[in-house]
């Protein structure tokens, strides 16, 4: 019997859930009729002012069946009310709809619409000459919403959402949204939600968002979130030079036009002037034809790589090393064949090197990352011998350390900086150098690798104990 009790009291509340949400979708449905029946139904041409109005419905208040002819200064609507426009306050239960704009502060529990039938009883080449006369219905102040804010032209000040916002034009403020923001022109201050920021025509400010950020036009600001999406960031290698800049911060970077910052997992940079960090950074191959300099990648991969080159050489911890560096041209001008800088002095490479090192006599081998710049001598614009016959490279590395051809999990760093000198013979460049290294390590396996230099301890680093030499290296550089 209890059993029984219990199945009917389940089916009971199933049923009342059901009919719970069908009367919550009947009531917005009849608002939203509401809405359009008394919208369609205003007074043409004629306008007026009230200072205060209460409704419960659109045409069930106190400016009558023709409340969309009103603009108003104060607004209580218990369910959902109709205006011209309101001036000052305006709040609703379930929605606001302003035909003609709005101003000071609004809220409603379901939804914000400003804009909605705005040509309403007008003909067609009626509303084409308001358009052409510059009408505008914008938004100026606080607009609150527990699901949607919709705005037909412009917006300025702040916009809050549980769901989305929209702005049919430019916005100007602080907008926030538990999923999306989308403005249709450009979008001037704060944009926060929880999945997405849309600015169709530009952006000057910061965009936030869950997963992605977008503009299809200049970004100046920032945008942080898992996908970033610019069309364009300026900055001073920027023909004609801006004081604008633009910043990307996520696992996967977009950009065409890049002269600011990328920082990322993944970047795509197009034409890039600016810097990329990441572990894979895209880029086109050919730099731009200005006398401007080009973008510095910093990377483990460096897709589109100028200058990529191979170097073997020996020091004095590994007799065998093997580097591969990848990067970019900084200054090469691409109008002329041999792509030497219109003022330097010298070609600059900025590039990431990977490295790996081994002793086949104790058996012992490391691993590494390093940033350098290489710079090739200019004897002339044309294409003569003596163009490229001097290498100079310098930079910093810095190297793990292992004990047998395992993978050692003791903790070690080796950080070394270098200079290097080399003479092009016979198409590759022979080169010596000089290293500074300075190398921290787990006391209990101090003095493993042998060093050929003079080794000075310098004391402990917390618990780990650290030394420091001078070396060399010599090899051929590719």
């Amino acid at each position: 019997m209890q059993q029984g009790n219990t199945i009917c009291c389940n089916k009971y509340l199933a049923n009342a859930h059901v009919y719970s949400l069908r009367s919550w979708r009947l009531a917005i449905f009849i608002v939203m009729f509401f809405i359009h029946y008394i919208a369609t139904a205003q007074e043409k041409s004629r306008q007026y002012e009230r200072g205060f109005q209460i409704s419960l419905f659109p045409g069930i208040s106190t400016n009558g069946i023709n409340s969309g002819s009103y603009s108003n200064k104060y607004s209580i609507n218990i369910f959902a009310g109709l205006s011209s426009a309101n001036r000052v306050f305006e709040i609703a239960t379930i929605c606001n709809v302003n035909l003609k704009g709005q101003s000071g502060f609004q809220f409603a529990g379901l939804a914000n619409i400003i804009g909605a039938n705005a040509f309403v009883n007008l003909t067609l080449a009626e509303s084409r000459s308001l358009l052409k006369n510059g009408l505008e219905i914008d938004s100026k102040g606080i607009v609150i919403s527990g699901m949607v804010n919709y705005i037909n032209h412009n917006s300025s000040g702040i916009l809050g959402s549980g769901a989305f916002n929209f702005v049919g034009n430019d916005f100007k403020g602080v907008q926030f949204a538990g999923l999306g923001n989308t403005v249709k022109g450009f979008s001037s201050g704060i944009s926060l939600a929880g999945l997405y920021n849309s600015s169709e025509n530009g952006m000057s400010g910061i965009q936030i968002g869950g997963l992605f950020n977008n503009t299809n036009g200049t970004l100046s600001g920032i945008q942080i979130g898992a996908i970033n999406k610019a069309s364009a960031i300026k900055g001073k290698k920027t023909n004609p030079r801006t004081e604008l800049r633009g910043f990307q911060i996520g696992i996967v970077n977009f950009c065409k036009e890049m002269d600011g910052l990328q920082i990322g997992l993944i970047n795509f940079g197009g034409n890039s002037l600016g810097k990329q960090i990441g572990l894979i950074n895209f880029f086109n191959k050919k730099g731009t034809k200005e006398r401007t300099t080009n973008g510095t990648p910093i990377g483990l991969l460096n897709i589109g790589s100028k200058g990529s080159a191979l170097r073997i050489y020996m020091n004095e911890l590994f007799p065998i090393n093997l580097e591969y560096s990848t990067g970019n041209c900084l200054n090469c001008t691409y109008v002329i064949p041999t792509q030497m800088p219109y003022e330097a002095r010298n070609k600059i490479f900025n590039q990431n090197a990977l490295l790996l090192s081994y002793d086949f006599f104790n058996e012992t081998w490391a691993f590494g990352y390093g940033f350098q710049k290489n710079l090739f001598n200019k004897a002339s614009m044309l294409p003569k011998p003596a163009n490229e016959k001097r290498l100079v490279s310098y930079g910093i590395t810095f190297m793990h350390l292992n004990r047998s051809l395992a993978l050692d999990k003791t903790f070690n760093m080796l950080l070394i900086s270098h200079i290097n000198y080399g003479i092009r013979v016979s198409g590759v460049h022979l080169f010596v150098g000089a290293t500074l290294n300075y190398f921290v390590q787990e006391q209990s396996v101090h003095d493993v690798y042998k060093v050929g230099a003079l080794k000075i301890d310098t004391g402990k680093i917390f618990e780990f104990s650290s030394s420091f030499w001078p070396g060399y290296r010599f090899g051929v550089h590719f």
